[in-house]
C-alpha cells in the first residue's frame, strides 16, 4: 500500500510540473544573435571602386574573431551576398571561414551567390553548405526555425531564379508560405532575415523590391513584435513601423566594415531590443574604405541606428 501511495503522488507531482510547464506564456528569456551582411567573399579578385574585394578573407577572419568573444550568443546568420560572384572557390572560402565560429551559423540568399547558368545555382550553393555546415539541414532558400521557446526564426529568399539582378522580388509562394508561418508564430517574437529590405534605408531606382508594398501589407497584418533584418543597400538603418522593425545593416565588404549584434528580452508584455554596433578592426582597411565611397554618413548611419534599444510592445 505504502508503494501505491509513493507512487501515486509521485505521479501527481509530475502531472502538476508538466501543466505548470505547458501553461506558462510563451516568452522565454533572452535571445542573442550576431548578423553579418554582404561579406562579398572573394578569391583572385582585385578592389572595386568601394569594395575591397582583395581583403575579404581578412576582413571575415576578423570580424569571426570577435563574434567567438562575445558570450551567450544563440545563432549567426548571414543575410546575403556571402560571396561576390557565384564561384566555388569562392564558396569553400567563405564557408571555412563561418566555420571558424564557435556558434551555429545560418545564412539567406543574395543576388550576388548564385547563378542559374553557374554551378552555383541555389540548388547547389544549398547543397555545398549543407555538406560543409553540420547545424544547416535545409533544402529550401526559404526556411524556418525556432532558436528557442518563444522566437521565430523565418530566413526569406527575393534573388531572382532567372539571372543576376540587384532587384528583389518575393514570390507568391513564398509569401504565402510566410503567411502560413506568421499566423502560427502569433504567440512568438519574429525574427526575419532575407537580403533584400522591404523598407529601404535610402532611395535607389536600381535596387528596389519589386513587390515591397504587398510583403509590407502582409507583415501588417499582425501585431506581434517583427523584426526585419536585411543587407544588399550596404548601410546602418533602423525603420520602426508600429510593431514592425526593419533593421539594415552594413556590408563587411565596404565602409563600415561592420556587423551587428541583437539581444532580444522577451518580456509578458513587451520585446526589448539592444543593438551593438561592431566595427571591423582592421582600421587600416576600414580607412581605405571609407576614402573610396562618397556620402559615408549614408552608410554608417545615426547613432540610433548603430546603438539603441527599442521596445515593442505586445498586443
Amino acid at each position: 500500500m505504502r508503494k501505491l501511495l509513493k507512487d501515486c503522488a509521485f505521479m501527481l507531482f509530475i502531472i502538476i510540473v508538466m501543466f505548470f510547464i505547458t501553461s506558462q506564456p510563451s516568452f522565454s528569456g533572452t535571445l542573442k544573435f550576431a548578423q553579418l551582411s554582404d561579406i562579398h567573399y572573394s578569391v583572385g579578385r582585385d578592389d572595386t571602386s568601394y569594395k575591397l574585394l582583395s581583403h575579404t578573407k581578412e576582413l571575415l577572419n576578423d570580424a569571426v574573431a570577435q563574434i567567438n568573444n562575445h558570450k551567450n550568443l544563440k545563432f549567426v546568420i548571414v543575410t546575403g551576398d556571402g560571396i561576390d560572384t557565384p564561384d566555388k572557390r569562392a564558396l569553400d572560402g567563405m564557408i571555412e571561414g563561418l566555420n571558424a565560429l564557435n556558434y551555429p551559423w545560418y545564412i539567406a540568399v543574395g543576388n550576388h551567390d548564385t547563378s542559374p547558368s553557374s554551378y552555383i545555382n541555389k540548388l547547389n550553393f544549398l547543397k555545398e553548405v549543407r555538406a560543409k555546415n553540420k547545424n544547416f539541414s535545409f533544402t529550401s532558400t526559404y526556411y524556418t526555425f525556432k532558436p528557442k521557446r518563444g522566437f521565430r526564426v523565418i530566413v526569406m529568399d527575393g534573388a531572382s531564379n532567372e539571372g543576376h539582378s540587384p532587384h528583389g522580388t518575393y514570390s507568391e509562394e513564398e509569401l504565402q508560405w510566410l503567411e502560413d508561418i506568421l499566423s502560427k508564430s502569433q504567440k512568438d517574437v519574429v525574427l526575419i532575415f532575407q537580403h533584400f529590405p522591404i523598407v529601404t534605408p535610402y532611395d535607389s531606382k536600381s535596387h528596389e523590391i519589386r513587390n515591397a508594398k504587398e510583403y509590407n501589407t502582409l507583415l501588417q497584418k499582425y501585431k506581434m513584435p517583427i523584426a526585419v533584418f536585411s543587407g544588399h543597400y550596404h548601410a546602418s538603418k533602423i525603420t520602426r513601423k508600429n510593431n514592425i522593425l526593419h533593421v539594415s545593416t552594413p556590408a563587411l565588404v565596404s565602409y563600415p566594415n561592420s556587423f551587428r549584434i541583437v539581444e532580444i528580452k522577451n518580456k509578458p508584455n513587451k520585446a526589448v531590443f539592444k543593438f551593438e554596433f561592431c566595427e571591423t578592426g582592421l582600421k587600416d582597411l576600414q580607412q581605405k574604405a571609407k576614402m573610396r565611397i562618397v556620402g559615408d554618413s549614408i552608410f554608417y548611419g545615426k547613432e540610433k541606428d548603430r546603438e539603441t534599444e527599442i521596445i515593442l510592445e505586445k498586443k
